[in-house]
C-alpha cells in the first residue's frame, strides 16, 4: 500500500499532450479505414471515382469555356492515375504500414514513453515519402507535401513534450 504523505514521482501526462493523442488516433484510424478498403476493396472505389468524374464533368461542361473544359481534361489524367488498381493497392498498403507505426507511436507517447515519439517520426516518414515515390509528378509531391506540414507540425507539438517522457 502507497504511503499517503509520500509524493506522487510518477510522471503525469499533460492535458495537451492527451488531446495530441487523442486526435492522433482518430486521424489514424480514418487512415487505416482508407488503406483496408483500398487494399481490400479497389473495385469499389474504382467505380466510386469514375462516378464522381462523370457528375464532375457535367457540371464543368455547363460552366467552362470549350478551350478551358480540353485542359480541365488533360489535367485529369494524373489524377485518374491514382486510381488505378495497382496504384490503390501499393498505396493502401502504405497508408495500413504509416497508419500502425503512427498509431504505436501515440500509444506508447500516451504511456509516457520516449521510443514511441521515434516510432511516431518513422510512420510520418512512410506518409510523407509514399505519395512521392508511388505517384511521382505534381499530384505525388503535393499530397507529399501537405503530409509533411502536417507530420512536422503534430512532430514538433510531440517534441515539446519529450522532457515528460522517460
Amino acid at each position: 500500500m502507497q504511503n499517503p504523505f509520500e509524493e506522487n514521482t510518477a510522471p503525469v501526462r499533460t492535458t495537451f499532450l492527451t488531446i495530441l493523442c487523442i486526435l492522433t488516433f482518430i486521424w489514424n484510424a480514418v487512415q487505416l479505414y482508407t488503406g483496408i478498403r483500398r487494399v481490400f476493396m479497389p473495385e469499389a472505389i474504382m467505380a466510386e471515382k469514375e462516378q464522381s468524374n462523370e457528375m464532375m464533368m457535367d457540371i464543368m461542361s455547363k460552366y467552362m469555356s470549350a478551350s478551358d473544359f480540353e485542359k480541365f481534361e488533360e489535367s485529369r489524367g494524373q489524377m485518374d492515375a491514382m486510381f488505378e488498381k495497382k496504384q490503390l493497392i501499393t498505396g493502401g498498403v502504405a497508408n495500413l504500414v504509416s497508419g500502425m507505426l503512427l498509431i504505436l507511436g501515440g500509444i506508447w507517447m500516451w504511456g509516457l514513453r520516449k521510443k514511441g515519439f521515434y516510432v511516431y517520426l518513422a510512420g510520418n516518414a512512410v506518409g510523407v515519402l509514399a505519395p512521392i515515390i508511388l505517384l511521382g509528378g505534381s499530384m505525388g509531391w503535393s499530397i507529399g507535401i501537405f503530409s509533411l506540414i502536417n507530420a512536422a507540425l503534430f512532430s514538433g507539438l510531440y517534441a515539446l513534450h519529450l522532457k515528460s517522457f522517460s
